[in-house]
């Protein structure tokens, strides 16, 4: 059975493996979007940083021994407007669960986790961005009972 716990920064190596399975699939759907880093896209101090920081952490997947997923988490505040009061929320910023230990329950465990890390913050909601290519990830956020709040458009105006 997987455990979901927080990530230590002695794991750069094993989170930098899941961040680049992620960004691998965002560069094959998107690569008008999404390039190749050069070296490691995240820095030790950058995932010490989400692991230590006082609004955000990083939550890992461990199954069989080895890191089979994560969750990056960050507090972030919406600023109020004339029509809308200031919001403290959740934002998962990245999701991902490795190929071979998909359809197991692993991104359900860990957005479970990722809602009892906000309610615990007292923050009003947890929220995500998912691309729409990624139908797999939509219908798994659906599953566990997110809903559409907005819908961002984008039209290329450069010529490509």
């Amino acid at each position: 059975m997987p455990i979901i716990r927080p990530a230590r920064p002695d794991e750069h190596a094993a989170l930098c493996v899941l961040f680049a399975e992620l960004d691998r699939f965002h560069r094959k759907a998107r690569p008008d979007v999404f390039v190749e880093p050069e070296g490691p896209a995240r820095s030790p101090e950058l995932i010490a940083g989400l692991i230590e920081g006082p609004g955000s952490a990083i939550l890992v997947a461990e199954d069989c021994g080895a890191l089979a997923g994560l969750a990056t988490l960050i507090e972030r505040t919406v600023a109020a407007n004339p029509v809308r009061p200031e919001r403290r929320i959740a934002e998962i910023d990245n999701l991902v669960v490795m190929p071979g230990h998909r359809r197991r329950g692993i991104a359900g465990l860990l957005l479970r986790q990722a809602e009892d890390w906000a309610r615990g913050r007292g923050l009003a909601s947890l929220e995500l961005g998912v691309w729409d290519f990624n139908a797999g990830a939509v219908a798994c956020y659906e599953a566990a009972g997110f809903a559409p709040t907005t819908r961002r458009l984008s039209k290329p105006v450069a010529p490509p």
